[in-house]
């Protein structure tokens, strides 16, 4: 584990997280909560700010995880604020900001608190990619944190595709001004063209183990289950998605039996229970809240179709069976493969297709332990 570090009040670190937590995505909330509770036990004396979007739906969120944890939006109110959204735009309106926050006098208190960072880490996750290119102006921000203040500087657990407009080019500047740099995707690690400073590393929410993260009554949980969700989607016909599950859970034997349907982000992960529903009587619907709250409902005699990444990594962790569905190929199958290189043996089908066998769990469930271990070793590069 992490060295213990006590320190008084007067010389406590600041820590500054940049994450997506807030909107909510199950996987974003469970990361930044793992980073916090770690911090909470390594460095409880810390002042931890967390940098997000949301800050006040975060801030109810995750209010527990830290006893000096505050939320803030400062890094994506620049990143907003740019004047267009080409990657460059975005870099260089972020990074004259910063350098004289009179072109954003709006966020000088921010900026401030930005400058008096002893780590400045951001947190793991699919969200600094071009399907967001305003987002891309967090790289400007750990550049320019390189640059101007002593902070040491830390990006865990990434998936950086797609990199368009030039996001790659922009990238491989940045590596050096990481102190530590890890992404999640064989692609993203192929972007830094080799840069010595990026490292290919198993994905945050292995922080910590994967077995304080499921549902002591998982065992009971329905044999079928399904993480479909009606967003990012090229199209805007969700109908032959819902056609691939019907027809696959047909194929699977699955009418008459108890299907569950877990929600990682609400509403677009409900419509295809109601788009079920008439035909699949026996769905039993697991909310966002009810995750959060009880665990996730993966265990080892089920079988899955998903199309959402995380759902992939637990519910293959447990050694359940399934699919992945592909929704987006710059996206979303460049996130399947990387649970597939932890381990998972999981098919993949596509939008009006029926899947065939469910591919199993593959050796993740043995070798998630060793990916928990590989975090935690980076979280010590970082924190001591």
């Amino acid at each position: 584990m992490f060295k213990q570090r006590r320190r008084p009040a007067a010389l406590a670190r600041l820590i500054y997280l940049v994450a997506t937590p807030g909107h909510p995505n199950f996987g974003d909330e469970v990361i930044v909560r793992r980073w916090l509770e770690t911090l909470a036990k390594v460095e409880p004396g810390s002042q931890v700010w967390v940098d997000c979007p949301n800050p006040g739906p975060a801030a109810a969120l995750l209010k527990d995880a830290h006893p000096d944890v505050h939320f803030t939006d400062t890094v994506f109110r620049l990143c907003w604020d740019a004047p267009g959204d080409s990657v460059r735009e975005v870099d260089n309106f972020v990074t004259r900001a910063l350098d004289d926050p009179g072109e954003a006098p709006r966020w000088i208190p921010g900026i401030d608190l930005l400058r008096t960072a002893d780590v400045f880490h951001v947190v793991g996750g699919g969200y600094v990619n071009t399907i967001w290119p305003r987002h891309t102006g967090i790289v400007a921000v750990a550049r320019w944190m390189s640059r101007a203040t002593d902070a040491r500087i830390a990006a865990t657990g990434l998936g950086l595709m797609p990199a368009d407009d030039g996001a790659d080019e922009l990238w491989r500047e940045a590596a050096p001004s990481f102190d530590v740099l890890t992404v999640r995707d064989t692609e993203s690690h192929e972007l830094f063209d080799g840069a010595p400073q990026a490292r290919l590393a198993p994905d945050d929410v292995f922080l910590g183990g994967l077995g304080p993260l499921y549902a002591r009554d998982a065992a009971g949980a329905p044999g079928f289950m399904l993480c479909v969700q009606d967003d990012l989607n090229p199209s805007d016909d969700f109908t032959p998605v819902v056609e691939t599950v019907s027809s696959t859970l047909r194929a699977w034997g699955a009418q008459g039996q108890a299907i569950g349907v877990v929600e990682c982000i609400p509403r677009v992960d409900r419509r295809i229970y109601d788009r079920l529903l008439p035909e699949f009587p026996d769905l039993r619907f697991y909310s966002l809240w009810e995750v959060l709250r009880d665990g996730f409902p993966a265990a080892a005699h089920q079988r899955w179709i998903s199309s959402r990444f995380h759902p992939h990594i637990l519910a293959a962790g447990a050694g359940a069976s399934g699919v992945t569905l592909s929704i987006r190929e710059d996206y979303y199958d460049v996130k399947h493969a990387a649970v597939r290189r932890m381990g998972s043996a999981w098919e993949t089908v596509s939008a009006g297709q029926t899947a065939g066998e469910a591919g199993s769990a593959g050796s993740l469930p043995e070798r998630a332990e060793k990916h928990s271990e590989a975090v935690q070793r980076i979280g010590r590069e970082i924190y001591g």
